[in-house]
This record gives C-alpha cells, sequence and structure tokens, in this order.
C-alpha cells in the first residue's frame, strides 16, 4: 500500500469509527429523552392547538429534538463511509444506501430545525395560531407525516446497505443488523394504516437495534484503523 493509500485508509477508519460511535450516543440520548418526554407529556386526545401550547413544555422536548438533528448530520458521514469501505462489486449497494440517507437528512433535519428553532420559541412565547400543521401530536401535522417518510428513508438506506457485508463474524452481524433495521419501514407503513403497536413494536426494536449496528460499525472501521490496511475479506476499500 502506497503512501496516498494509508492516509487514505486512515482517513476513512477515522471517520468512520467517530460517525458510528456518535450516531449510537445520538441514538441513545434521544431514546432516553423520547421516552422520558412521552411520560411527562402522554398521548391524549387533540383538544387544539391552543390547549397543546399551555401543557407545552420546551426542556422535556428539546431534549429529544436536539440529538434528532445530529442525526441528520452524522448518519449520512456513516453511510458514505460503508460505501467507501465496500469492494467494487459490492458499491452499489453503498451507493444506494448514501442516496437514501441524504435524502433522509434532508428531509429530517429541516423538519427537526423547524421543530427546535420555530415552533419551540413560537409555544414558548404563547404565538400558537397556525402551528397545528408543525407540532407532534396534531392530527394534521406535516411535522409527524416528515417523521414518518424521513425514517422510512432510513430504513431503506440500511437496508441497501446491507449487502455491502458478508464476510467474518462482525460482517455479518453488521449485515443482518442492518437488514433488520431496514424492513421496520413495513412498521411506518402499518402505523399510517392504522396499526399503532406495530409502530411502536418497531420504535422500541429500532431503538436497541439501531445504536447496536452504529457501535459495531464504528468496532469495524477501528479495527481498520489499527490494521492500516483494508478488510481484507470483503476487499473493502481501495483508493483510486
Amino acid at each position: 500500500m502506497d503512501r496516498l493509500s494509508k492516509v487514505l485508509s486512515k482517513s476513512l477508519s477515522q471517520i468512520g469509527f467517530w460517525s458510528g460511535a456518535l450516531t449510537a450516543i445520538w441514538t441513545v440520548w434521544f431514546t432516553v429523552a423520547f421516552f422520558a418526554w412521552y411520560a411527562i407529556s402522554p398521548p391524549s386526545e387533540w383538544q387544539g392547538i391552543q390547549t397543546y401550547a399551555d401543557s407545552f413544555r420546551p426542556i422535556p422536548f428539546l431534549a429529544w429534538v436536539i440529538p434528532c438533528v445530529l442525526l441528520t448530520l452524522t448518519f449520512p458521514v456513516l453511510m458514505s463511509s460503508i460505501y467507501l469501505y465496500a469492494s467494487n462489486e459490492r458499491k452499489i449497494w453503498g451507493l444506494l444506501g448514501l442516496v437514501f440517507a441524504l435524502i433522509y437528512a434532508t428531509i429530517l433535519g429541516l423538519n427537526y430545525w423547524i421543530l427546535l428553532t420555530v415552533v419551540s420559541p413560537a409555544l414558548v412565547g404563547n404565538h400558537a395560531d397556525g402551528l397545528e400543521l408543525f407540532v407532534i401530536g396534531s392530527p394534521v401535522s406535516v411535522a409527524f407525516s416528515l417523521e414518518g417518510f424521513g425514517y422510512s428513508l432510513m430504513g431503506l438506506s440500511m437496508l441497501f446497505a446491507g449487502p455491502v457485508f458478508s464476510e467474518g463474524k462482525l460482517g455479518r452481524w453488521i449485515r443482518w443488523l442492518l437488514i433488520l433495521n431496514g424492513v421496520q419501514v413495513f412498521a411506518v407503513i402499518a402505523g399510517l394504516l392504522g396499526v399503532w403497536i406495530v409502530t411502536v413494536v418497531s420504535l422500541v426494536i429500532w431503538c436497541i437495534s439501531f445504536p447496536v449496528v452504529a457501535i459495531l460499525l464504528a468496532m469495524l472501521f477501528k479495527k481498520q484503523g489499527v490494521a492500516q490496511q483494508p478488510h481484507e475479506p470483503d476487499r473493502a476499500y481501495r483508493p483510486g
């Protein structure tokens, strides 16, 4: 391996490691904060935007929105690392995963940024008129609809990325955990059809399995960095 190849391989292992580690951290943060918010403000029948604003608690709300914003930044980086890691014959799967990850990040990054910088301050300032379309919990919430679509795209991203990995025990664990997270896209469809229990179960599975696969990916890239060479069984990354 020449000097340029070593530099590129080292950069890939470092970026892959940190994007995987941070993705896991943001997901655990979200899980703890979201279920705490859910316990503090359990869902109830919609009584109108003013009632929602009167009961709004900004700190528990922002505690789970912020890691969602951060996740839209690190997940595409992780998927780009997977794309570069893939062998030539499997790069198409990594590319498809990256494409859907970028669409997910664009949609949900904007969605959560609006919740963070527009919706929350408006509710705190008692400027609730017209916010029915933008709050989580409203029956006509555009934000909730975008969440469903965005996480479906994330699921497709992981579903396509799964075939990149095949060799070794670690690779096989990553492959099937990515696929497990990917097939949960059908839970979103079930939720839209009114089968909410499927969506709830899927969310619980995602909160557990997604940070695990992110950690395993971080371990994979860390291992690659220690070896200072591509992952041999998959003939992973060959610059040029």
